[in-house]
């Protein structure tokens, strides 16, 4: 959605533009929904659309729990907000962390002006959360989520852990993941020689151990 009541690009072409829910709010542009008039997403911005927040933030939060970047985005508007459920900062910034790691770009400044409402150390305890969600999706298989692994250890920690992402940006090149290659290459001039030869041991060793090639083979070669 959006409280300007013009379109946002969304990742899926099957899904359309909702419009200006949010307005009255004055919390900026909230991602758009699906096209199947059944789908959840569009019943939770309908809801938005006729000020039933609580039935709309349990929508989006489902969703969210699914890995649907869009309503986790929309759940984090809705949170800082304080429509349907308390206002609550430290939830609001940990979705929208999550939804900008899944390429909500709406997300980015969303997250770096909740980060201004909580403390280092609520925000360090939101980072672990995060890292065990993520971790949780590559011991699941989820090929989406190794992209997203490696963006968050490379620039979304505020200490980034470059040799964890040279890691798995080794083993997401290998299993054939779009941009991949690229992305390795870039952390790869950040480090030493040192630290690139002992990663490069540490990716083979986790490819081979996990058979990583079949973990992650229920998608296509390619896809997110």
């Amino acid at each position: 959605m959006t409280a300007r009541g013009r379109p946002f690009p969304r990742l899926s072409p099957t899904r359309a533009i909702a419009a200006a829910a949010l307005a009255a709010l004055g919390t900026g542009a909230m991602a758009e929904a699906h096209v199947r008039e059944a789908d959840p997403f569009q019943s939770a911005v309908q809801a938005v659309q006729s000020k039933e927040f609580a039935t709309a933030t349990s929508l989006f939060e489902t969703l969210a729990q699914e890995e649907d970047h869009d309503a986790q985005f929309n759940l984090a508007v809705l949170l800082r907000a304080g429509q349907g459920r308390p206002q609550n900062f430290v939830q609001a910034l940990e979705w929208s962390l999550l939804a900008q790691l899944g390429g909500v770009e709406r997300a980015i400044r969303f997250s770096a002006d909740l980060s201004e409402l909580v403390s280092a150390d609520v925000q360090a305890a939101i980072f672990e959360r995060i890292d065990q969600r993520l971790r949780a999706r590559l011991e699941r298989g989820d090929r989406r989520a190794i992209m997203q692994y490696i963006d968050f250890n490379s620039t979304t920690l505020p200490d980034p852990d470059m040799q964890t992402a040279y890691v798995w940006s080794l083993i997401a090149a290998a299993l054939g993941v779009d941009n991949a290659a690229a992305k390795r290459d870039e952390i790869m001039a950040e480090l030493e020689t040192d630290v690139i030869l002992t990663s490069q041991d540490e990716a083979r060793a986790l490819f081979d151990a996990q058979d990583m090639t079949t973990l992650f083979a229920d998608q296509a070669p390619g896809g997110l």
